[in-house]
């Protein structure tokens, strides 16, 4: 209790114990020595009685702290444990994601082994191919006179080729040493909604760069380095190339998504296609973000081998996307069974094909026929306005091409783990 009301309650008992004393003297006669001792009997009393009731009342207030200790006790006891759930729990998560990136690590290390074994065995050939032609070039070189100068043995330096002028061997053995340096570069193309043109995804492409920078395209190298089994090392270097962007995407825009080309050189590859399964069980949380592109002919030629491809990647919930389509002689229903979830279809066929052959579909009704199975539709290569007026009569929704933005390249900086943002180098 407070000094105030104790205060109070003695006052509650002292002035009437001043006024008993007063009272017997005046009204009754009492002995003023008598009357004093009654009044103070009766200011004992009171006392006594005050006592009491404050004891009782600070029984009651230390039993509702010592209440209040005991629950703050038990919270902090119930803090504690769940500290210690949550040290055990970020333990053992720290413990798996380790576990995880080593051992994401250890099969990236193992898909570069492979590759570089691929280019030393690639290197090999070419080196054997190119000493068991050398002794036919000297045996039909004319023979040298003896008057010969010096200055005659040395050949003329050849003058600098570009991609246009090279062999086929020449281009070959560029994009082999592209390769070996780690001259492959990432570029980005943006998917857009329609008719917002917002950016919704992204495709990765890939472009070798030679040893005078000059730009290796995929028309030029693919050519080439399919026949000479080189393509598996380009799909994973790009591959490398796309799961660092779509981690940076992810961070920004949880819808985020990069579509990946593979080749079905790639798919069929029997050294490369194992591991590179391997390599995508350890990074399945990308599933959502990263969606493996294949092109018409790579589906439509698609045997048991490359089939079964497939089905290793949707089994591990990745999606796929269909271009390069040349023919709407399309089965919607069998690529959705086929884990595939985008189409896309150059503006020059949909608008070509609003009134299609007897067997395909019409261009009108494509649209409507992906959606009812599950699939996107996108207008690829769009280069002109008025093409993007006469797609929205046929209800696309997205759209790619050089009008919406041309592919550029990613910065090497921005594929750091460290980097703050995705950076994509301006024209």
């Amino acid at each position: 209790m407070s000094s105030i009301k104790h205060s109070a309650a003695t006052l509650l008992y002292v002035l009437p114990s001043i006024g008993l004393a007063f009272g017997a003297i005046e009204f009754f006669g009492f002995d003023p020595k008598l009357a004093a001792l009654g009044g103070l009997i009766a200011c004992l009393l009171g006392a006594e009685a005050h006592a009491a009731i404050s004891r009782t009342i600070e029984r009651k207030e230390v039993r509702r702290e010592l209440q209040e200790l005991t629950s703050l006790a038990a919270g902090l006891s119930r803090d504690l444990d769940d500290a210690a759930d949550k040290i055990v729990e970020m333990e053992e998560r720290f413990e798996r994601e380790t576990a995880e990136r080593m051992e994401r690590i250890f099969s990236e290390i193992r898909v570069i082994e492979s590759l570089v074994k691929r280019l030393a065995e690639t290197r090999a050939a070419s080196t054997v191919a190119a000493a068991t032609e050398a002794p036919a070039i000297e045996a039909s070189a004319p023979a040298r006179t003896a008057h010969a100068t010096p200055e005659s043995d040395v050949p003329p330096p050849a003058p600098e080729r570009g991609i246009e002028q090279m062999d086929d061997t020449e281009l070959l053995d560029a994009i082999r040493r592209s390769l070996e340096t780690n001259r492959v570069d990432l570029y980005l193309q943006p998917v857009v909604s329609l008719p917002q043109r917002k950016v919704l995804y992204y495709e990765g492409l890939s472009r070798l760069r030679t040893d005078k920078g000059e730009l290796i395209m995929p028309r030029d190298y693919m050519r080439v380095a399919e026949p000479a089994g080189m393509m598996p090392a380009v799909d994973n270097i790009l591959l490398f190339r796309c799961i660092q962007v779509v981690r940076k995407l992810a961070q920004r825009n949880s819808k985020a998504g990069v579509f990946c080309n593979i080749s079905a050189f790639s798919l069929l590859d029997s050294d490369f296609f194992p591991q590179f399964i391997e390599y995508m069980q350890h990074n399945k949380d990308l599933a959502q973000h990263l969606i493996f592109e294949f092109s018409q002919m790579t589906v439509n030629g698609a045997g048991p081998v490359e089939q079964a491809s497939f089905e290793a990647l949707a089994a591990l919930g990745f999606r796929f996307s269909m271009d390069q389509v040349t023919s709407l002689k399309l089965d919607p229903k069998v690529l959705h069974d086929r884990n595939f979830r985008f189409l896309k279809v150059s503006a020059a066929t949909l608008l070509d094909g609003r009134q299609m052959a007897s067997g395909d579909i019409e261009a009108g009704d494509l649209k409507e026929l992906l959606r009812r199975n599950g699939i996107q539709l996108i207008a690829d290569k769009v280069e002109a306005e008025r093409e993007v007026v006469d797609i929205l009569d046929l209800n696309v929704e997205l759209g790619q091409g050089f009008l919406f933005g041309e592919p550029r390249p990613v910065r090497e900086s921005a594929l750091r783990e460290d980097a703050p943002a995705l950076s994509i180098a301006a024209d």
